[in-house]
């Protein structure tokens, strides 16, 4: 009988072992079922054209990212256009809404969000950026048994994603408020209804939740790749 338990126990940790998987393996796995690691790589712009859900309000969007950290959001409010973009150095806005159509550097607390975003995904060749990963066991999201991932970048700044164990897509995306009335507070977004776009897979649905609470819905209705943009589209305009 010891013998029979010491074999089994042997097996079982042999099929454990075959069955474990990396914090490296996870994350090359979803790169790889959401359009390749090189392709990645050599993504080169983004457009994502949707609707915007907050506040008890729904408005048209259009977010345009670029390398290496490039991006402008146009968005349509009660027939007013209001922009918000950062060109690498300046973070600026056009906001018709303070009683001016002219570009303006935008207020400190609001621009440190959009100075943080990178156009590429972090955890891709997070190694050569500084980060590191670390995989903290599994994690169940609405019934979805998920892979929990831990990135910590070069400058401290910890995030957790959740890979759903089956499909290996990202399914919750977990960062802290660095400023506001929630700094310090973490934040989960969901990602859904992934979609196929010139080979990549992309999630058109986003909803950002805190405490459990939906703060923002983008419902997105097209997205494009590699379009040209100069970089006087991102620049702050000069008076």
């Amino acid at each position: 009988m010891i013998k029979r338990l010491f074999l089994f126990a042997i097996l079982a940790a042999g099929v454990f072992a075959a069955n474990a998987q990396t914090a490296d393996e996870i994350v090359a796995k979803y790169f790889d079922v959401t359009g390749g690691i090189d392709k990645w790589r050599a993504l080169k712009t983004t457009k994502m054209t949707g609707t915007m859900s907050a506040q008890g309000m729904d408005f048209s969007a259009i977010m345009f990212n670029a390398p290496p950290n490039k991006m402008r959001v146009d968005v349509s409010i009660m027939g007013q256009n209001l922009v918000q973009a950062y060109d690498g150095t300046t973070a600026w806005w056009i906001n018709p809404f303070q009683g001016s159509a002219e570009a303006q550097v935008m207020p400190d607390e609001m621009a440190a969000p959009m100075k943080e975003q990178e156009f590429q995904n972090a955890l891709l060749d997070y190694a050569s950026k500084g980060h590191s990963i670390a995989l903290e066991g599994k994690e169940t999201v609405e019934g979805t048994a998920c892979h929990k991932i831990k990135l910590t970048k070069k400058d401290g700044t910890v995030e957790y994603h959740l890979f759903d164990t089956e499909s290996s897509v990202l399914i919750v995306s977990r960062t802290a408020a660095k400023a506001g009335p929630a700094a310090g507070e973490y934040t989960d977004t969901f990602l859904s209804d992934y979609q196929e776009v010139n080979g990549f897979m992309f999630p058109f649905f986003l909803e950002t939740k805190l405490k459990g609470e939906t703060v923002q819905k983008i419902t997105l209705t097209a997205i494009s790749v590699d379009e040209v943009m100069e970089n006087s589209f991102f620049d702050y305009p000069k008076k």
